[in-house]
């Protein structure tokens, strides 16, 4: 049995899934945070690693003896490299980010701003500024969100997230210009559909 063609293929998948990594952590390189830049692609690169090298390995099981049993330990191996390589990003990041899906604003607020004291990130300004607008503490969220954007004109996460605080400050013009700006800065297409829904519901009014 030949691993060489799923290989291959796995390496393809492997690199595009890559390059969406690489093209939402943009913004790391903006702000010269090249090692985090760096941690969040090594998984991919482990992977790859080991995609590489799993037909070699298969070279070496017997097949009907130990064939099987190889596999399933390199497999298994794999797993769990790609798992640790994967959690050693950022674990206060990820509690903040489960905080916030379980709408608990201020701890995920208070942990971004553990985060902030430790690396003034722009996008830990823009989801500290998210998580502040959603807590009602609207003009700490539009400071939060200045930030962000002066320090990565570029993020348009920041001018989603300044546009919500000033629309639940009743600034409309001001939410206006800021959901029009994402389209110009570094935004995936579900943060420009986004904007675009916003954008739509506050000029309709």
């Amino acid at each position: 049995m030949s691993f060489l063609y799923p290989a291959l293929g796995g390496l393809v998948i492997l690199f595009f899934l890559a390059l969406v990594a690489a093209r939402q952590s943009r913004d790391l390189l903006r702000a010269r945070a090249y090692m985090d830049f760096v941690w969040r692609l090594i998984p991919f690169c482990t992977t790859g690693v080991l995609l590489v090298l799993l037909p070699f390995v298969m070279q070496q099981a017997i097949p009907g003896t130990n064939y099987m049993q190889v596999l399933a330990v390199y497999l298994v191996g794999s797993v769990v490299i790609i798992a640790l390589m994967a959690l050693g990003v950022s674990p206060a990041e990820r509690r903040a980010a489960r905080a916030f899906r379980r709408e608990e604003y201020e701890k995920a607020a208070s942990i971004y701003e553990q985060l902030l004291k430790e690396r003034p990130l722009p996008r830990y300004y823009s989801a500290l500024a998210a998580c502040l607008d959603a807590a009602g503490n609207h003009h700490a969220a539009l400071d939060a969100a200045d930030r962000a954007v002066k320090l990565d004109p570029k993020l348009g996460i920041a001018y989603y997230n300044r546009a919500s605080a000033h629309a639940a400050l009743g600034e409309r013009d001001l939410a206006i210009s800021d959901l029009r700006a994402v389209f110009h800065a570094d935004s995936d297409r579900r943060l420009r559909r986004a904007a675009e829904r916003a954008l739509k519901g506050l000029e309709g009014r």
